[in-house]
Parts: C-alpha cells; sequence; structure tokens
C-alpha cells in the first residue's frame, strides 16, 4: 500500500526555494503526492516491484508488490559497481592505491605490453580498452585471476566498453594489494564501507574460488540500498564527513571524452556519446537531447543494475529514489517525468 508521509511538505517548500533551476522540466512545477502516485503506477505497469522515495532520509513515499515490502532482498546486479567506487576512494584516502596509478604497477603480467598503460580509473570507468565481454571470465573459476588475461581491443581511454572485466580486473589489484595486509577483498569491503554505513547485505553472490563479484553481486533490501543513495547525496551537499569528501566523490561523478554520462561507478544525467555506443543500448537507457535520464534535474546521477534496478540521487531536491523491477519494457525519462512532474513524457518512448 503506497504510504505518504507528512514530511512530504518539506520537499515541496524545498522545491519552492531551490527554483529546480537545474531541474529543467520541473521548472513552475509544484510537487504532490499524485506524482508519486503516477510513478507508481507506471512502475508497476512496466514490471516494478518496489518503489521507495526518501527525502533527507525520511520516506516521503513507498510501494510494494504483493510478496515485497521495504525490507525485501533483491538483486541489484550492477548497482554494485557504485559501492565498489565509492570503496575505491576510500582505499584512496588510505593510501592503499591511487586512481591515476598504473594497474601494472601492481599487475606485473601487463608490464609487458600496451595493457601497461591503463589506470585503475580506466578500470572503473570502463575506459581501459580491454575486451569487455565477459564469456572471457564468467566461466572461469577464479574470475579475478581470469580478468588478467583478457586483451586489449582498443588503446585505453579512448572507448567506452560497458562490462565486468574492468571492475574484476580492480578486484584482483585490491585483493593483492591487501595481501599485504592479511585482509580478504570482501572483508575489507564490509569493515570499511557497508558497516560503517549500516548497510546489511543479503546476499553476495560469489565466483566458485569464493571471490565476491565486484560488477554484479550484491542483493540488498530497498531500504538498505536507499542508505547509499542517502550517505551519497550528503557527501554531495557537504553535509557528510564520514569515510570519503565531496571533493574526492566528485572524481567519481565526472564524466570522460569516451562517454560523458558516465563516471566511476555511477551514471550521470549528461550527454551520452554519439553515437550511441552498444553499452548504453544493451543497458537499455533512454537518451534525449543532451539529457541521458531527460525527466530529471542536471544533478541526477544513478546506480542501475540489469532488469531495471535502480537508485536515483538528486541531491538539489534531497532525494533518494529506490526502483526494482523485473526485465520488462521501461523508460527512466518517463518515470522520472511522471515522479517530478506528475506527467508522462509526450515523446517519452519505453526502453
Amino acid at each position: 500500500m503506497p504510504i505518504l508521509s507528512p514530511f512530504f511538505t518539506r520537499l515541496i517548500f524545498l522545491t519552492s526555494i531551490l527554483g529546480l533551476a537545474a531541474a529543467g522540466p520541473l521548472a513552475g512545477d509544484e510537487i504532490t503526492a499524485a506524482h508519486f502516485a503516477s510513478a507508481a503506477r507506471y512502475s508497476r505497469s512496466h514490471g516494478g516491484l518496489a518503489l521507495r522515495v526518501e527525502q533527507g532520509g525520511t520516506v516521503i513515499y513507498e510501494s510494494y508488490a504483493p510478496g515485497f515490502s521495504a525490507s525485501t532482498p533483491h538483486k541489484i546486479y550492477s548497482g554494485t559497481k557504485s559501492f565498489v567506487a565509492v570503496a575505491a576512494l576510500i582505499a584512496m584516502q588510505e593510501g592503499l592505491l591511487t586512481l591515476d596509478e598504473k594497474a601494472g604497477d601492481t599487475l606485473t603480467e601487463w608490464r609487458g605490453d600496451r595493457r601497461r598503460a591503463i589506470t585503475l580509473g580506466q578500470l572503473l570507468s570502463h575506459t581501459s580498452g580491454l575486451d569487455p565481454d565477459g564469456d572471457l571470465i564468467y566461466p572461469a573459476r577464479d574470475q579475478l585471476t581470469a580478468s588478467v588475461g583478457v586483451p586489449l581491443i582498443d588503446p585505453p581511454g579512448s572507448r567506452f566498453h560497458y562490462g565486468a572485466v574492468g571492475y574484476q580486473a580492480f578486484g584482483e589489484i585490491l585483493r593483492r594489494k591487501l595481501r599485504a595486509r592479511d585482509r580478504s577483498v570482501e572483508g575489507w569491503l564490509r569493515d570499511e564501507l557497508f558497516d560503517p554505513l549500516d548497510i546489511d547485505i543479503a546476499d553476495w553472490k560469489h565466483d566458485d574460488a569464493g571471490n565476491p563479484l565486484l560488477h554484479s553481486g550484491l542483493s540488498l533490501s530497498a531500504e538498505e540500498w536507499a542508505k547509499f543513495g542517502e550517505f551519497i547525496n550528503r557527501v554531495r551537499m557537504g553535509q557528510q564527513k564520514q569515510l570519503v569528501i565531496n571533493q574526492s566523490l566528485a572524481m567519481l561523478l565526472t564524466g570522460h571524452k569516451a562517454n560523458p554520462a558516465y563516471g566511476m561507478g555511477f551514471w550521470l544525467n549528461r550527454p551520452p556519446p554519439v553515437p550511441r555506443l552498444q553499452p548504453i543500448s544493451v543497458l537499455q537507457l533512454a537518451i534525449d537531447g543532451d539529457q541521458l535520464y531527460p525527466g530529471g534535474p542536471r544533478d541526477l546521477v544513478a546506480a542501475i543494475g540489469s532488469e531495471k534496478q535502480r537508485l536515483y540521487m538528486i541531491p538539489s531536491l534531497d532525494l533518494v529514489v529506490v526502483r526494482f523491477g523485473c526485465e520488462t519494457a521501461f523508460s527512466d525519462g518517463d518515470f522520472l517525468s511522471r515522479l517530478l512532474t506528475g506527467r508522462p513524457r509526450p515523446d517519452a518512448h519505453s526502453h
């Protein structure tokens, strides 16, 4: 059953004082409960399983399919990548690594060929030039080790190739660096990221060697994933001093020449590459003009996963939106337009 919080009035107040200069289609609109209900209907009719909207850490609307609740775990697939990217910042602050260091400094196997030029940041931004084909690592017993053998198909930094390989290779680098501290990758991630944020992991998929999959392995409930979104908003608003600071997080939220709409672990509401690259069409994102998410404000960032899992974070509205779904037609632009303006996009297409 949908729930509307009395704190909803604070959202309307924020809308008016901010003027929504960055929001584009929201200008002049007053956000109402009917908007959320419209978005919930759209989500349910397109395979939606859960919708949770928070403002400032307070639930202002939620709606769940039968059998689902705020605490029901669900796979977030590639939503896992955003956690790993933030963990990279924590490792950087601990002096464990830097994002511009060469991966070959740790992966000695790469020192003798063109892969020696790949940086850690390029691994996390899918611009390493490595072959993204998961078939090269998925069958392997140890996927982290297998990622080291993936060949280069483009010069590092020149193309955006979305896939699992970069994050698994980063995982192997992290494993080798942590070995000197007698710590495991999974244990370190839990101790340094998940536990401090009080995020309860329902499940974490592993390869046959027992390594957590860093590109697509987590299962979380809507309320747990929302905690991460709230953390990201607080950091961006300069209100969060725990774990990472705004200046560090900005490194993950800056697009690249190869794809302005992707930073490291997060999708940005910026122009996608032209012409569209295959990875974006594979992910079936709504693309319109100069915005990746045309129904949302400019400062919107998103963590996304297969089968339409979404975590939208909008600091200008102090909003976090979690959407769980199953594989079906779904338009980010249409959903966001309904959520924030109450209207479907007249030119929206289901993706």
